[in-house]
Order: structure tokens, then sequence, then C-alpha cells
């Protein structure tokens, strides 16, 4: 049965790697020269269009260390990238090696850990949907979306199998992959009082310790920044480099409405932004009953994190959907909504499919153009 699964997982992988490349590598083929100023992405044809925006940093940070405009990046990938070579081409491989790798075994584990509460057909609709997610083709480059999905996973994982241990660890690594560090730690916490049946006196110290022990890598880095710049907020305030701001967390969806009804914004990376923070809400008000409260909290609170700290000049929910391609709960109300059409409206099967595959190839497409805002 696990080779059965390995097996299918892997297929799946390659048929989303080769059809997102086909066009990833279309638009890095007929993209012109980047804008004045910009960064080219590395020196290689093959690797080029893996290393894109955000990629920059990551290369920089893993060649020459922290500045304060790079603050908001944290060490886990940059540090890989840094052990596995001393020029610009080695560290863009062993990124994409690693993204690719880290992907796979996500993948794998989100079959499982999705299983643990649905139905097989559920669990490989998830795998499926997040294949072929629009923003996808983060998942292969240089970026930390892939190994901060499968740390995260595993993190999750643990916990559902009250692996305490497990959970601090990997939890403690996503915490110094990405951001959302406080956000895993109240989820464990909640996750863990849940097994517990809310019964306090049931509380053990060493379970606490390593939820606990999730909050290590973010305290860490920021103790780093401290020393490196004399200023605890540092990572905070280098958000101001990519035109984010405190705001109130109704803001950018209603300032993004009202643009797309006016005709400001009405790009599809716009509409889909949008709509990926409508329907994080919308499903988790939707499922609640179906999903577990720490799955729920941790979903609406990095959403919230984001739209706290959204983007000042328009669009204002940009990065959103590549954000919740990691959040796998969301995922998973996707595939149950998936499935329920299915049961109800098996016509609308077909155009559903086609649509979704067509966005993962206009997206691919405009990721090799160079031109997908995130």
């Amino acid at each position: 049965m696990k080779n059965k699964v390995w097996f299918n997982v892997i297929a799946i992988y390659l048929m989303s790697k080769v059809y997102q490349s086909i066009f990833v590598y279309w638009g890095h083929a007929v993209r012109g020269p980047a804008p004045p100023g910009s960064w080219e992405g590395v020196n290689n044809w093959l690797l080029n269009p893996w290393t894109t925006y955000d990629s920059q940093w990551y290369m920089e940070i893993a060649a020459t260390g922290y500045r304060e405009v790079t603050a908001t990046f944290f060490p886990l990938y940059p540090l890989l990238l840094k052990i596995s070579g001393g020029s610009e081409i080695t560290r863009a491989l062993a990124g994409v090696i690693i993204s690719n790798l880290a992907f796979v075994l996500a993948l794998y584990v989100l079959y499982r850990l999705t299983r643990l509460d649905f139905s097989e057909e559920t669990a490989w609709y998830a795998v499926w949907i997040v294949a072929f997610f629009p923003t996808a083709a983060f998942f292969g480059a240089v970026y930390t979306e892939s190994l901060f999905f499968l740390l995260l996973l595993l993190t999750f994982y643990c916990a559902r199998q009250n692996n305490w241990a497990g959970a601090g660890v990997f939890g403690a690594l996503a915490g110094a992959t990405r951001n959302p560090a406080p956000m895993l730690f109240a989820s464990l916490l909640l996750e863990y009082l849940h097994v517990l049946g809310y019964n306090l006196k049931r509380i053990r110290l060493k379970p606490i310790f390593f939820i606990a022990l999730v909050l290590s890598g973010f305290v860490l880095f920021n103790l780093y920044l401290f020393w490196q710049f004399g200023d605890p907020f540092v990572s905070v305030k280098s958000h101001s480099y990519y035109y984010r701001a405190p705001a109130w967390p109704w803001e950018a969806v209603v300032n993004d409405t009202l643009d797309f009804l006016t005709g400001k914004g009405t790009d599809v990376v716009t509409l889909l932004n949008l709509l990926s923070v409508i329907f994080v809400f919308y499903f988790s008000i939707k499922y609640y009953r179906l999903f577990r409260p720490s799955y729920l909290l941790f979903v609406v609170a990095v959403m919230a994190m984001l739209l706290f700290n959204p983007r000042i000049p328009s669009p204002h929910t940009i990065g959103a959907l590549r954000f919740v391609s990691v959040l796998f709960p969301f995922i998973q109300m996707l595939a149950v909504s998936y499935e329920s059409v299915l049961q109800n409206k098996r016509l609308v099967k077909y155009p559903l499919v086609v649509t979704y595959f067509m966005l993962n190839a206009l997206f691919s497409y405009m990721f090799g153009l160079k031109q997908f805002l995130s």
C-alpha cells in the first residue's frame, strides 16, 4: 500500500512539473529584458526562470549575509543554499533541488495527514489540488514554499500522532523558515488541549516544553537581528521595503473589492488573491465542524497576519494566493468542496477541472515572464 501511495505521489508530481515547466519555459523564452534596476535572475537559461522575485534575497543572504532590507526573510532556507556551494549557479541549483525534493515529500505527508480525517478520494483530491495550484510554480523555485509546506505538514502529522517531540522539532524548523511561528505555537497548544478534552488537570510539562520549542527558531532569529542591527523590530520594519505596513485587516479586502468593481484592478492576479482571502474565511466558517480547531486557528491566524500587514499600493491582497498554497487545511477544504460538487453537480466536473488547469498554465506562463506579482 505504501509503495502504491509513493508511486501515485511521484506520478502526480512529475505530471505537474512537466505541465508547469512547459508554460514557465515558454514565458521565459519570449520575455524581454527585465526593467531597469530589477533583478534578472541567475545567468543560466535553465535555472533562470526558477530564480525570480524573492529568490534574489535568499541568494544574497546565502552569499553575503543580512542587511536591513532582507531582515524579513528567515534563515533556514538561505543557510541550506549557503552550505551547498560557493557560486551563484550552484546555490540556485541547490535551491531548485531542495524545493522539488521537499515538495515531493510534502505531497506524500499531505496524503497521509489528510487520510487521518477523510476518505482516500479526498486525500488524493488534496494532492492533485496543491500540485496544480495556480501558484504551484513557486514550489519548484528558489523560494521557501516547498520547505515550509513540508515542515508544516510534518509538524501537524507528528502532533496528530501525539509525538510532541517531533512536532516541536519540525515546528522549530518551520519557524526558522517563515514567520508564522507564533500562530503555529498557538495552534499546536490548542491541538494538545483538544487531545486532552480541554481538561487542564491532564496537562503535562513535557509536551508543553516541546510545543514551546516551536518558538525557538523565531526567537533566535530575532535575537540575531537585534545583535546584528541593534533594533528588536528590524524584521517588522523591513516590510516597508516591500510596500507593506500595518492596517486594519478589512482594509485590504475592501480596497481591492472597490478597485475591482470600479475597473482599477480587473486583472486575474488581483481577483484570485482577493478570492483566496474570502474563501479562507468562507470555508473556515462553512466547515468549522468538519475540521479540527487547531487547523482552523492556524489558517485564520496566518491570513489575519497577512491582512494586518497588507501591501499599501494596489493590489492590497497581493501574495495571498501564494500564502494559502501552503496552508494545508485550506487545501483540504478545497478537496472536500470539490468532492461535494462531484456528488451534487457532476456536470460541472470537467469545466471546473479544465478551468483549474488553465489557471495553472496562465500563472506558470506569467511566472516565466517574471510578471507574477507575489
